[in-house]
């Protein structure tokens, strides 16, 4: 004989409100953590930049190196560390111009321009050619 407890619409109970608990608070529990990783995608792309994929150009000007980026003038290359120590965001990268806030560099014949005077005229190198340490060590 069929057991009657097992019909689908009869005898509506205990087991069944267990179900939509449990229904209920899964459901809650998916939504929230879709919730908590929508927002937290959201924020994470918040505040990237674009940056170029390119290497950045070495620049030489008479005893002094630079180098430039997409975005920054980097200057003072430090050659035990092998960095450059400070650097200059980039307000305008024209066809004719790169200008920082305070460095203009001439992107057709390299004029270097500090303040609106003409320092030098830039080569470009490699990043091979930038200064290297002696073997011997330091001097002094």
């Amino acid at each position: 004989m069929a057991n009657l407890d097992l019909l689908p619409y009869e005898n509506r109970g205990e087991k069944d409100f267990i179900m939509k608990i449990i229904f209920s608070s899964i459901s809650r529990l998916i939504f929230s953590y879709s919730k908590f990783l929508a927002g937290l995608i959201l924020l994470s792309s918040i505040g990237t930049h674009a940056h170029s994929a390119e290497t950045p150009t070495y620049l030489k000007c008479n005893d002094r190196y630079y180098k430039l980026t997409g975005t920054i003038l980097n200057y003072n290359y430090n050659v035990r560390t092998k960095k450059f120590r400070d650097s200059k965001y980039i307000r305008s990268y024209n066809e004719n111009y790169v200008t920082t806030s305070f460095h203009t560099i001439n992107r057709n014949n390299g004029e270097l321009k500090i303040n609106g005077k003409v320092i030098c005229i830039m080569k470009k190198i490699t990043i091979y050619d930038l200064p290297k340490l002696n073997d011997d060590g330091k001097l002094f």
